[in-house]
């Protein structure tokens, strides 16, 4: 029960690696709240969880949703100990082909949303001298893919904003890290191999880019998520974390 006591925030908790984030820090002892816009799906994951989780609607796109969710937080609670950064949206589109309102939805949600959550969230945790930000970008804001300009332009984004975040916040007491995952085994994965002609060999294919021969579990990101919000990551500022079954090694 390390994060016993703790209070966190994990936006876009209601499904995939922010789902499997909630459920762990529960787990280990924390109260969660979970701002996402699929409301029935992070009722659910409430519902399952009980009364240590709840939910609330919130675009991280619009900073008045973001300022409001803030202002819930701090309501209910004296201080936000931890801040997951994971909602997201992705997009598999030629850099010619994707419309300017597909481009605005990606970079509003993976990079102008945390940036957003940070501004509304972080100054109250500086004031107390202490808490734990966790950004989810990519192993495609690491490494270039086809048809990922939007997605690994804004998850590259993320983690320089990471970074120069951690310089920012580096004397305040207040941490910020980055976790990039790799191929894993989730609803967008999913989605992305709905549009191939293949299915099944899409998958394969998929599982033959990691060195270990598989996809990885959001139940594994999960647990990287939640050594950065732990005090086992105490001298972490700015790292970002491959949890990639080796790629980037390669």
């Amino acid at each position: 029960m390390r994060l016993k006591g703790l209070n966190c925030v994990v936006t876009g908790g209601s499904s995939g690696i922010g789902a499997a984030t909630v459920r762990r820090f529960v787990e280990e002892g924390a109260e969660v709240l979970i701002p996402d816009i699929d409301m029935e799906a992070a009722d659910r994951v409430a519902s399952e969880l009980g009364d240590a989780v709840s939910a609330i609607k919130c675009d991280v796109r619009i900073e008045a949703d973001v300022k409001a969710a803030a202002a819930i937080a701090y309501d209910r609670w004296e201080k936000v100990d931890v801040l997951v950064n994971n909602a997201g949206s992705e997009l598999n589109r030629a850099y010619d082909e994707m419309t300017e309102d597909e481009w605005d939805r990606v970079l509003n949600t993976d990079l102008k949303g945390p940036w957003l959550m940070c501004k509304h969230f972080v100054p109250p945790m500086v004031k107390a001298g202490s808490g734990s930000v966790i950004n989810i970008s990519s192993l495609n804001g690491l490494v270039g893919f086809p048809l990922s300009t939007a997605y690994g332009g804004a998850k590259g984004g993320l983690v320089v904003f990471t970074r120069d975040m951690a310089i920012e916040l580096a004397a305040t007491g207040v941490r910020i890290n980055c976790v990039c995952p790799g191929v894993i085994d989730t609803g967008m994965m999913e989605r992305w191999t709905d549009l191939m002609p293949d299915k099944n060999e899409a998958k394969k294919m998929l599982k033959g880019t990691m060195p270990i021969g598989r996809m990885g579990t959001a139940e594994e990101v999960a647990g990287a998520i939640y050594f950065f919000a732990s005090a086992d990551s105490s001298l972490c500022q700015g790292s970002v974390l491959t949890v990639d079954g080796g790629f980037t090694a390669q």
